[in-house]
């Protein structure tokens, strides 16, 4: 990704503010590069992000001098000891708290210096923890995108998160809703254009000035075509006719119980399931798949290379993502992208995602036996490969965000800005 030659008309100043941004597998340094590079394009851009970042961020920019004369990257992290702290449990949450103050201030002092037209705060992407750049004021401010509101329906699922996974989700939505109505609140109000993950998370901030709904997925796969898998040798039974992939971490909101549910199912039967993955629950599901009868149809692969996971979304016929609350949710774009149908869920991310070869599971009745008809009609349909969540649409996206943000500027004089909700859509509880 370059930007493109340079011309006579004079480049606005903007600002991203991203707490991951570096070229690599990272999704979310993938995604705060791609948007600071996207915004390179058309605007003089200054970058501030953390240390850890530096060396893939020089290489990159030595190996693209457009890019570098107009892309300035400025690091800033707290002291070692500090530092060393983010290992303690939670501790990842109060340090981003903490670097959002450190951002806000090298805002400020890089506003004194260089004058911004566009403040833009890119990851993390969600909408209950801190925004440093909402802190600086008087430069028209871009909030996203964000994500977090998306709430899981703990009623109607909760025999496959089990007791322990409803009550770490309904601690969990206690909490991000107390610091969502804190600083979310507090950044939504600030800010001149909402970006939001999904339609869920758009509805939760709709008393902002201007909202608009647009993941953070950049994805631009580059697969090697994949040999099929071998045949069955003699005496094996045979392997059914199409093969589904789910890809997650193995915890209860991932939805992992409810596909191998799905796959037990008769409408199912000429499936097959790999899951690629690992986490805590994952001896459970296996044995929970031995009771299913589902032995020689679901191979768990555990954590592999993404570059296997890749090729393995690419040659299956369909996704079985049942997720519970992504915001997101990047492998439901990367499998829709590479011509992979998508089964999921109406909740979060996924739904817009895997457009447009989305088949989502109705919560209503016979949830496992919806799943399993889904993933049937998935199968029979097919996907399309597409380019809906390619790198080259960022720079016409976010020129038309910052101008509208800029046009917004008058409104920062104004003595009150347009309440937020406190509350959201409400669960299922």
């Amino acid at each position: 990704m370059t930007a493109p030659a340079d011309d006579d008309r004079p480049r606005p100043h903007v600002l991203v503010g991203a707490y991951a941004l570096g070229p690599g597998d990272e999704p979310e340094a993938g995604a705060g590069w791609a948007f600071a590079v996207a915004a390179a394009a058309r605007h003089e851009v200054w970058a501030v992000t953390r240390r850890r970042f530096r060396p893939a961020v020089t290489q990159a920019l030595a190996a693209d001098p457009r890019l570098a004369a107009h892309l300035h990257v400025t690091y800033v992290d707290a002291p070692a000891a500090v530092l060393a702290l983010k290992r303690l449990p939670g501790g990842v949450y109060w340090y981003y708290a903490w670097w959002q103050a450190l951002l806000a201030r090298t805002a400020r002092r890089l506003h004194a210096q260089v004058g911004f037209d566009v403040l833009h705060h890119v990851t993390w992407a969600n909408d209950w923890m801190p925004c440093g750049l909402a802190r600086v004021e008087g430069v028209p401010l871009v909030w996203g995108p964000v994500g977090g509101a998306s709430r899981t329906p703990y009623r109607r699922l909760r025999r496959w998160l089990g007791v322990r996974g409803v009550v770490v989700e309904r601690l969990r939505d206690t909490v991000v809703a107390l610091a969502r109505r804190r600083w979310g609140d507090a950044a939504a109000r600030r800010a001149s254009l909402v970006v939001a993950q999904n339609p869920e998370v758009a509805e939760r901030f709709a008393g902002a000035r201007r909202v608009v709904v647009e993941p953070n997925a950049v994805v631009d796969p580059e697969v090697e075509p994949a040999p099929a898998p071998a045949g069955t040798t003699p005496g094996e039974p045979a392997v059914p006719a199409r093969t589904a992939v789910h890809v997650a971490r193995l915890i209860p909101w991932k939805g992992t119980a409810l596909a191998l549910d799905a796959l037990a199912r008769p409408e199912a039967r000429g499936w097959r399931l790999d899951v690629y993955g690992d986490g805590p629950l994952r001896r459970a599901l296996e044995a929970r798949a031995r009771r299913l009868g589902l032995t020689g149809r679901v191979r768990f692969h555990g954590r592999r290379p993404r570059s296997e996971v890749l090729a393995a979304t690419a040659r299956a016929d369909a996704l079985l993502f049942p997720s519970m609350h992504d915001q997101a949710g990047w492998v439901a774009a990367e499998a829709s992208t590479l011509g992979t149908p998508v089964v999921c869920l109406p909740l979060g991310g996924p739904p817009l995602l895997a457009q447009p070869a989305a088949f989502v599971a109705a919560l209503e009745g016979d949830v496992v036996g919806n799943l399993a008809r889904a993933l049937v009609a998935a199968g029979e349909a097919g996907g399309t490969r597409h380019g809906r969540w390619s790198a080259a649409r960022l720079p016409g996206l976010l020129a038309g965000w910052y101008a509208a943000a800029a046009a917004d500027a008058a409104a920062l004089a104004a003595p009150t800005a347009p309440a937020v909700p406190a509350q959201g859509p409400a669960a299922d509880a």
